[in-house]
């Protein structure tokens, strides 16, 4: 009896060390969602299945068996885990927009103030890759207004360049007078238009 009642015991402290401790390798864990309502999750490789359908459950997934029993983890240790993969992860896409004057490649002084914010962000990330689509106003022929958003595109990537900027990280296109900015033909809705839309990610 005795030697039964241990190994009841030890058994219990297994699973309960188990629910506490953090998941190995692979792994999924159910999240709630912002409103707090959960879904379900099938875990599912070449051995097995398991199904998730309670907050904080987890599933570890061997590379040569099937996915392990679920079990739940205390809000410690999600919390912890969720820190680590959130700090791993790339920064967000940010999306800039500078502008130019009537059939001008200069930026604008207040795009040149952008320019400066944009240059502390792209300080702050470990690498980057930055995309640059030149756009301008209907006013002038199509081919020329292709060939200036071009300018203006060009024109950002050598300042990003003079100010640190690996040239390799930068792409550039022209849209030219396609996909309007602002709205109208009136002089506010043209100089919305005469810009460049740059994305860093």
């Amino acid at each position: 009896m005795p030697k039964f009642i241990s190994k009841f015991l030890l058994s219990i402290l297994f699973l309960v060390l188990a629910g506490c401790s953090a998941p190995r390798g692979n792994y999924v864990i159910l999240l709630p969602e912002e409103d707090g309502s959960v879904g379900e999750v099938s875990v599912r490789n070449d051995a097995g299945v398991q199904t998730i359908s309670s907050v904080n459950t987890v599933v570890e997934i061997p590379d040569d068996k099937a996915p392990k029993k679920p079990r739940e983890l205390s809000n410690d240790i999600v919390a912890k885990l969720v820190a680590e993969t959130e700090a791993a992860q790339p920064p967000k896409p940010l999306s800039f927009f500078f502008f130019f004057g009537f059939d001008s490649a200069e930026l604008t002084e207040e795009s040149n103030v952008i320019f400066a914010s944009v240059l502390a962000e792209i300080a702050t990330r470990e690498t980057v890759d930055i995309s640059l689509i030149g756009h301008t106003d209907t006013i002038g022929a199509s081919d020329y207004n292709k060939e200036l958003g071009l300018r203006r595109a060009g024109n950002l990537r050598d300042k990003l360049i003079e100010s640190g900027i690996d040239g390799s990280s930068i792409d550039i296109k022209s849209l030219g007078e396609e996909n309007p900015l602002g709205g109208g033909e009136g002089q506010g809705g043209r100089a919305f238009n005469r810009r460049v839309d740059m994305v860093l990610r």
